[in-house]
């Protein structure tokens, strides 16, 4: 056998290259070992990721099913509500409260008495005599139109009224006679000038031939002479 005796230098050099290969056994290269980091960084994102997905889910779930109790407590209260009503006497009382309007509504029309108004005509007609007047609208009547202004001295037995029907919503329908048709325009400004009456026609009228027989029974405001029928509609605004 032959041996070999290794100089310190020499020996120290092979003792440092087992410890490398060793080393490089042990631990692995930098490549391998960033590959494992990202695996298990993936890996640990993954399951972060199933955790808040089943947390959502049971959240949910439990929202779902607290909505669907509270949604059946609520259609329970419900039927019990609609057992307790008994549509009979809803109805009953509908109608009782029905009769019970119309009954009001009569009385209210009877109660109204055309009194007034007629004493309003009466003025209307008077001579000498004004209707009831609210100033500040007959101001703005006049400055708007100046023939609306009232004459003073109009003789108001050149008008008679024939006949007044009250239709819907105290609206009168208004005929009778004029002389002529200055005398039917000095009734019509009187009537607008009125405050019991608003929303006044302009009249419809047509002349009148009267035959000279004397003995015809005249009626107040007739004479042998023409004179021009009229209609018109005037609402009341107002009766008591």
């Amino acid at each position: 056998m032959i041996r070999i005796n290794l100089s310190p230098s020499v020996k120290r050099k092979v003792q440092q290259t087992r410890a490398i290969t060793a080393v490089q056994m042990v631990v692995p290269s930098t490549k391998a070992s960033r590959g494992s980091i990202y695996a298990v960084a993936m890996l640990l994102g993954w399951i972060a990721i199933g955790v808040v997905g089943y947390l959502l889910q049971t959240g949910v779930v439990e929202d779902t099913q607290r909505l669907a109790a509270q949604t059946a407590t609520l259609a329970k209260d419900t039927k019990e509500i609609n057992d307790k009503i008994n549509e009979e006497q809803l109805q009953a009382a509908f109608n009782r409260y029905e009769e019970l309007t119309a009954a009001v509504a009569a009385l209210e029309t009877k109660r109204r008495t055309p009194v007034y108004v007629y004493h309003e005509l009466a003025n209307i007609l008077t001579t000498g005599k004004q209707p009831t007047i609210i100033e500040l609208e007959q101001l703005k009547r006049v400055s708007l139109d100046p023939q609306a202004r009232l004459a003073l001295d109009w003789d108001a037995q050149s008008v008679w009224l024939e006949s007044m029907v009250e239709e819907e919503n105290g609206v009168l329908e208004i005929t009778g006679g004029a002389r002529d048709p200055d005398d039917l325009s000095e009734f019509v400004k009187r009537l607008r000038a009125s405050a019991r009456f608003a929303r006044v026609s302009h009249p419809q009228f047509k002349l009148k031939e009267v035959k000279g027989d004397k003995k015809k029974e005249l009626r107040p405001g007739d004479s042998l002479h023409n004179f021009y029928n009229f209609e018109l509609t005037a609402q009341v605004r107002y009766w008591d």
